[in-house]
């Protein structure tokens, strides 16, 4: 009996290391860890809403939207679904618009479009500017454009880079930007987000004045040639991204960044495209 106690305490001390195999079940998935604060998710729909549409959601589409974030705790698929509807939106077209116009047109609206073409077809009444009715026609044709720019991006028959290319292609931005070489510059940084260099600006400046030259590899001779390259360049889509991260994420994109998503963008034409990944990105969605 004495030494019961000890050899109690030896069978514990056994019992006590003995292994034991983990047991894995095929096919049992873990429920999804719902710890997304509803703060989170509300601020995103808020700032999605205000940055694609110019608005806050009402409150029916707070709750369309978090039906849709919370099917899989808030997950990239989810959020991608998410500025989907947004991007549906008619409302979605007219703040592009808007966005573009406040940016590269100093807030020039509808009204002010209005004027300027009654000035231009009242000049054109007049016998005295007969030797300048082609450049007023040139000028006013560019306002008619620009002018329709919102209801043919509602068609589907404009696109994000022909508005742009409208933006910067009318009587406004040549007043804003006067000169040959205040435009081609202003081009360079408004769209790319950097100056052009000695050559390009020389050679942009030259094809703008109508001579022939050379700019981005491709030969031109006009104000039209300069535009129709400037805008089909891999440079044009990666300065979008550039434009999208810092107007929306406040930083600069990195280098990875803007070839990645500038070829989401160039590789299928839509920029659509390129704000769903970008306005689903984690860090836009608070996440990190």
């Amino acid at each position: 009996m004495k030494f019961f106690p000890a050899a109690t305490l030896l069978l514990c001390l056994i019992a006590s290391c003995s292994k034991y195999d983990d047991t894995y079940i095929n096919g049992n998935v873990p429920p999804p860890d719902r710890t997304i604060d509803s703060a989170t998710i509300n601020l995103y729909i808020t700032k999605a809403y205000i940055n694609l549409i110019g608005r806050e959601p009402i409150q029916n589409e707070t709750q369309q939207a978090k039906s849709i974030l919370i099917q899989n705790n808030f997950s990239l698929d989810n959020r991608k679904q998410f500025v989907d509807a947004i991007l549906a939106k008619q409302e979605y077209i007219r703040n592009q618009y808007n966005v573009c116009r406040i940016e590269y047109l100093q807030n020039y609206d509808s009204a002010d479009i209005e004027q300027q073409l009654f000035v231009f077809d009242n000049l054109l009444t007049q016998p005295q500017y007969a030797p300048f009715y082609d450049l007023i026609n040139y000028e006013k044709n560019r306002l008619v454009l620009l002018k329709n720019s919102a209801n043919e991006l509602y068609a589907g028959t404009l696109n994000q880079k022909g508005m742009l290319k409208r933006m910067a292609d009318n009587y406004f931005y040549d007043q804003i930007n006067m000169g040959t070489e205040n435009f081609v510059v202003s081009t360079f940084q408004n769209f790319l987000f950097r100056y052009p260099s000695d050559a390009e600006l020389a050679n942009g400046k030259t094809m703008v004045d109508g001579n022939t030259a050379t700019i981005f590899l491709q030969l031109g001779k006009s104000k039209t040639d300069y535009l129709n390259i400037f805008f089909d360049t891999p440079d044009y889509y990666e300065g979008q991204v550039r434009f999208i991260f810092k107007k929306y994420l406040f930083r600069d994109a990195s280098p990875a960044e803007i070839a990645y998503y500038g070829n989401v963008y160039k590789s299928s034409g839509n920029y659509k495209n390129l704000q769903r990944e970008i306005f689903s990105l984690p860090e836009y969605a608070g996440l990190k």
